[in-house]
């Protein structure tokens, strides 16, 4: 799987570290991402990985696991 976001595309990016001496050495900046299970509105969910500021921005809903006990309990109220 790709270091892609799957909301907004962001990817790796390419470039040159320059020194002070301006020596320039190759490097890479890849994009902060997290693996997230996603609530969909029909009612399914999925893994997919985005980056941290599109889980921030909203666009994504995180799937949220209720524990047994707690289903119990509010299935009586």
């Amino acid at each position: 799987m790709s270091r892609t976001c799957a909301v907004c595309g962001k990817s790796p990016m390419h470039g040159n570290r320059v020194s002070k001496t301006y020596h320039h050495t190759r490097h890479v900046w890849k994009p902060n991402l997290v693996t997230v299970k996603a609530d969909f509105g029909d009612g399914g969910a999925r893994t997919i990985k985005i980056c941290t500021q599109c889980l921030r921005s909203g666009f994504v809903t995180k799937k949220v696991r209720v524990p047994k006990e707690n289903q119990a309990a509010q299935a009586s109220n």
